[in-house]
């Protein structure tokens, strides 16, 4: 009885573990079966919706397999929870995925609309430009740039004939090959510069009158004006850092734009050039406090600019003002300024009679005519071909230089003056260009008066001894 028993209690057992095996398959199968269901239907709606997540279809399914799990809670290898976070990562994943696609697409799409619409706003400003242009007022001239840098105006192509043409390339190669012949020249005097500047100065003193070449400018200026005596070594860097009071700044900038606006290094508002003329102007006014900034000093420093860095270009106008007598004329009242007057009139009576009787007669004081000349050093209102070649025999020649040339612009004008009526044709007279004089014309008329060093030093004497008498025939007419 008690085998038969146990065989019974054994018999249930095994019956109760088929149960649980068939309700554990049969929940299995309805959960594979809402799973399949599930990813049919997940396959529609992403053919339908690319990557749009159905809701309501995960809520149908998951309280099926929510009521499951609670009569068949032996599940195992299936757990709903599990399959619930597999499907939302994936969805999650799928998201992530679109959304970076999206994204990518927008930006792409940006970045075409932006460049779309960059091209049509030029358009636009091309098309408005195109129908404000009078093409009657267009010039027959291309603007061009000349071996300085300066804007010039040059023939369209095909007007000069052909025959000028051969002849102006025949000119230039001459050009060129005496250009070579004086720099190799120059060469052997800057290597044997004490030798030239003692026993042969006269030497030269000739080659100079003639033009120092372009290349070799820089390197004869600075022996010229002695500029290692006036060089120290780290000055210009912590000047440099140094902070200028607002006025003279104020003064400085508005005078950039007035110097050699014509000059490719100078033309653009706070380019390059204006940037570095600024800086020397600034640094020399800290330096120099006793002179500061004066009008007419920018464009002693832009012409050395043109030639030389920011620090060399600073201790070269240090030598200018020590080593040439330029110190006097900036100083606050300008001083020295009447002495120069004073000594032109002298010379004006002595080598110009008949001009000075002219502007004697119509009250024509130096100061209207000859302060830039002296203040400026012939750096402004001219040609820059004079510029150079006066500013060469200047750092050699030192200030008389300025008192010949001087004298020259005047000579030139002579006729005018002479035949002029009034004050107002004198003035006029004085303003007559000299672009069409020939630059060798203009120095054979400078160094044809017999100027000497002594005959100045006379002028100034009599000048400090008269200075306070205004009955002295000169003085009245500063």
């Amino acid at each position: 009885m008690e085998s038969k028993k146990k065989n019974y209690e054994e018999d249930n057992n095994n019956q109760d573990e088929i149960k649980d095996i068939t309700g554990s398959q049969l929940s299995t199968f309805k959960i594979e079966s809402i799973l399949d269901e599930k990813k049919d239907s997940g396959t529609k709606e992403k053919s339908n919706n690319k990557f749009e997540y159905n809701s309501s279809a995960d809520e149908e399914f998951y309280s099926d397999v929510s009521s499951d799990n609670n009569s068949n809670n032996k599940i195992e290898g299936n757990s709903p929870k599990i399959k619930k976070a597999r499907t939302e990562q994936e969805v999650q994943e799928m998201n992530e995925k679109f959304n970076k696609e999206l994204r990518k697409s927008n930006y792409i799409e940006n970045k075409l609309i932006t460049s779309i619409e960059k091209k049509e706003n030029a358009n636009r400003e091309n098309l408005d430009l195109a129908g404000k242009i009078n093409f009657k007022t267009i010039p027959d001239k291309i603007i061009e740039t000349d071996e300085f840098g300066f804007l010039k105006k040059v023939e369209r192509p095909g007007e000069t004939p052909y025959e000028n043409k051969n002849q102006e390339n025949k000119t230039e190669k001459n050009d060129l090959l005496l250009i070579n012949s004086r720099t190799e020249k120059w060469i052997y005097m800057i290597e044997h510069y004490d030798l030239f500047s003692t026993k042969k100065f006269s030497k030269l003193k000739q080659r100079t009158r003639k033009g120092i070449p372009d290349s070799l400018r820089s390197n004869v200026w600075q022996l010229f004006g002695e500029m290692k005596k006036y060089y120290k070594k780290d000055l210009f860097d912590k000047i440099s850092k140094e902070k200028l009071d607002e006025d003279t700044e104020e003064t400085i900038i508005k005078d950039l734009d007035r110097t050699y606006p014509s000059c490719q290094l100078f033309t653009d508002k706070y380019g390059n050039g204006q940037r570095k003329l600024f800086k020397v102007l600034s640094c020399y006014s800290l330096y120099n406090k006793e002179i500061g900034y004066v009008q007419g000093m920018s464009f002693i420093v832009a012409l050395l600019l043109i030639y030389m860095d920011e620090e060399s270009t600073f201790f070269m106008l240090d030598s200018v003002m020590n080593k040439y007598e330029m110190k006097g004329i900036y100083l606050p009242g300008f001083p020295d300024l009447k002495k120069k007057f004073y000594v032109l009139l002298n010379l004006e009576k002595k080598f110009l009679p008949k001009i000075y009787e002219v502007f004697k007669r119509d009250n024509i004081l130096p100061s209207l005519y000859s302060s830039e000349w002296f203040l400026c050093l012939f750096t402004k209102d001219l040609k820059f071909k004079y510029v150079v070649r006066i500013f060469d025999v200047f750092l050699l020649e030192g200030f008389k230089i300025i008192y010949r040339f001087a004298l020259a612009f005047l000579k030139l004008r002579e006729k005018s003056f002479i035949q002029s009526s009034g004050i107002m044709e004198t003035m006029n007279a004085l303003h007559e260009t000299l672009d069409n004089v020939d630059v060798e014309t203009i120095f054979n008329v400078a160094f044809g008066f017999h100027l000497s060093k002594d005959q100045i030093k006379k002028y100034e004497a009599e000048y400090e001894k008269n200075k306070n008498n205004d009955k002295d025939e000169f003085m009245s007419q500063l």
